[in-house]
């Protein structure tokens, strides 16, 4: 079922994103995290299609990755958004063969992104920006394309008001709904859907949050990506930092609270960041109670 009917449907969807392993016997792992949140009834996941996983850009790393996608697709029955970005798919003829195994792989659901650009890997790029890359996609078959939000905007924007405009570009140019970076910070996400609806942008924005469970995610993952983390979040890492229990505790509880706003203030639905672990994940689903994402 394609994302953009989920949503107007009036209910809340929850999903969840995942990474392609790095090695092959990482597979195993994978495959035991996506096992065990299928059992929470997830109205999509997804796979990312980053140059961190991927040694070159040809057509068979792509598929590769997207494979994955049709694993979870028919191997576990769930409804898959496949990730394209402008730093891998660098010319027509590879998006013409990567939408064609979309199609194969029975996926209806794109994510269309920029991506990150490694230095020294820039290079020539048919599709400049995600707002070039959604309307390719849009003709290259009969997809419900989404494309990615920043509540406390992109690290190259110049301002939260230009940032807001690109959004709106690719939202104007096909996009159908937008699904945030991760942020720890409720008050950034709801001045930038804010922003977001002043400017024209109707399209459903969904948080994409992560539990922020030891010192380590904060520091490798946080730092250098424009995401600020809140002095309470930091205080009580840093509080529980010699006791590994109390600072999963810690984190799932500053998790759920922050889902807890986010549903409370109408959010159409949450994007959860798992880094290929169920744990903090399932935790967090389970304080919030699947009956209130209906």
């Amino acid at each position: 079922m394609k994302i953009s009917k989920m949503l107007a449907s009036g209910g809340r969807t929850f999903s969840f994103e995942f990474y392609p392993p790095k090695k092959e016997e990482d597979i195993p792992s994978l495959k035991a995290a996506i096992s065990d949140l299928k059992s929470l009834g997830p109205d999509f996941v997804s796979i990312t299609l980053s140059q961190k996983y991927m040694p070159s850009w040809n057509f068979a790393s792509i598929s590769n990755t997207l494979a994955l996608s049709g694993v979870l697709k028919h191997e576990f029955s769930l409804e898959v958004m496949a990730h394209l970005t402008t730093a891998i798919i660098r010319d027509r003829q590879t998006l013409e063969e990567t939408l064609k195994l979309v199609k194969i792989l029975g996926l209806e659901n794109v994510l269309a992104l920029r991506g990150d650009l490694e230095p020294g890997r820039e290079g020539e790029r048919a599709f400049s920006y995600a707002s070039d890359l959604v309307p390719a996609v849009k003709s290259g078959g009969d997809f419900c394309v989404g494309v990615a939000a920043y509540p406390e905007k992109h690290p190259e924007a110049s301002s939260l008001g230009e940032d807001v405009r690109r959004l709106k570009q690719k939202l104007d140019a096909g996009g159908e709904f937008a699904i945030t970076q991760v942020f720890f910070d409720n008050a950034a996400f709801f001045r930038f859907r804010d922003a977001a609806a002043a400017a024209g942008v109707t399209a459903p924005i969904v948080p994409g949050l992560m539990p922020l469970t030891s010192l380590k995610q904060r520091d490798n993952f946080v730092a250098g990506q424009g995401i600020s983390v809140p002095a309470e979040l930091s205080a009580g890492l840093e509080k529980h930092g010699g006791d590994k229990d109390a600072l999963f505790a810690f984190g799932l509880d500053y998790a759920s609270a922050q889902a807890e706003e986010l549903l409370a203030a109408g959010v159409p639905g949450l994007h959860f960041y798992t880094f290929n672990r169920s744990r903090a994940t399932r935790e967090v689903f389970r304080r919030l109670n699947p009956s209130r994402l209906v």
